[in-house]
């Protein structure tokens, strides 16, 4: 375990799902919902979305890039009998991040604690939230997975969950490339939450993303190469039960370090005593959870920016296209007409993302990114 990280683990909300309902339990119109109009209020505009098929028994749906999900009942369609009559917010993990900046531009609020209490305090009279997960970044590897992978193969731990699940992406030579650990299950409709560890370092690079700064930077290489989050989902009666406590002044880390202790827990054997109730924790597990307990929510890091992505093309990708251009002038092909003959696939939600943002973005700010793109000066 890193015993004096560099970079401080730290909470984000990477999914935020919720719905809103009638007064009288009549259908609820998208135009009459609170929590729509409030969204219109800090920056989300009804242009930006597009048609999407129906789910959950609604009739409509609309996206935001796939990130922010809106589903409804347009009166003016058949209703489906098993139509909730409500309308749902779906939040992605990008769209928990664009949300808290959003809110945070809306409140004059930097301390992302606080920006969630307020969002809370706004819309917890109308809003019901069926999920939320909170996840714990962190860049330094504070947690081995094959310790405990060990604890839990010889039932070395103490837990309130039934299950757990251990899933790796393997190469063809046996190698692990990616990880995932779960604790807990997930069921429809269930009150309560579960638990994953995996490796988010992994995730990306079988992606091939563009990483956060602290953990591999695109100028210099450096960065931790590390990045494990640690992540709670929560349904039904525990989103509401989380939400409560922190608008009575809780913490997220206080609140974290507490559902974590009560879902797992890691033992030292005792040669003396087969009772594990009379086993200590191990302290790797309680420094994880001391450390956990310290930490807050920070401003969500995009992983993908104009800037950033202009920098990564400049210094990765431009000086190969210069030279595979003055290959094509020797040997007969345009290696920029071939890329515009490539077919894309579906962008990610990221791409989505930043392709909004870019859009939105004043005129002068774009000149300056491109400006700087053009000079090499970041």
């Amino acid at each position: 375990m890193a015993t004096n990280p560099v970079i401080p683990m730290a909470y984000k909300v990477d999914w935020f799902q919720a719905t809103e309902s009638s007064a009288s339990g009549d259908i609820l119109p998208l135009s009459d919902s609170k929590f729509w109009k409030f969204l219109q209020k800090i920056g989300y505009k009804l242009e930006s979305f597009e048609g999407i098929g129906s789910r959950y028994f609604y009739n409509t749906g609309l996206t935001l890039g796939r990130y922010l999900n809106i589903y409804y009942d347009d009166e003016s369609k058949g209703i489906n009998k098993y139509s909730p009559k409500n309308v749902m917010f779906q939040f992605t993990g990008q769209g928990s991040t664009d949300l808290a900046l959003k809110l945070s531009n809306y409140f004059k609020v930097n301390n992302f604690e606080l920006v969630w209490h307020k969002f809370f305090e706004v819309t917890c009279n109308y809003l019901k939230v069926t999920r939320m997960d909170v996840a714990l970044d962190d860049y330094n590897g504070v947690l081995n997975f094959d310790k405990i992978e060990r604890k839990l193969k010889r039932k070395e731990f103490r837990s309130s969950k039934q299950r757990y699940q251990i899933l790796k992406d393997k190469e063809l030579d046996g190698s692990t490339k990616g990880e995932t650990i779960y604790l807990g299950t997930r069921k429809r409709h269930q009150d309560g939450y579960l638990i994953r560890f995996y490796d988010k370092y992994a995730e990306y690079k079988t992606k091939g993303a563009i990483l956060p700064t602290a953990v591999e930077n695109v100028t210099t290489g450096a960065g931790t190469h590390i990045w494990q989050r640690y992540e709670m989902e929560f349904h039904g009666k525990a989103c509401k039960n989380f939400i409560m406590q922190i608008l009575q002044g809780l913490t997220f880390g206080y609140l974290y370090k507490g559902l974590m202790r009560n879902a797992i827990e890691f033992l030292k054997v005792s040669k003396s005593n087969k009772n594990k109730s009379y086993w200590s924790v191990v302290d790797w597990w309680e420094d994880f959870l001391e450390g956990a307990g310290k930490c807050s929510v920070t401003e969500p890091e995009r992983d993908v920016d104009l800037g950033r992505l202009l920098k990564w093309l400049k210094l990765a990708v431009t000086p190969s296209l210069h030279l595979l251009d003055e290959i094509g002038q020797v040997k007969g092909f345009d290696i920029y007409e071939l890329i515009k003959s490539c077919e894309v696939g579906e962008y990610s939600k990221k791409q989505e993302r930043l392709k909004n943002e870019t859009i939105a973005m004043p005129d002068k700010l774009l000149s300056l990114y491109l400006q700087q793109f053009k000079d090499g000066d970041y």
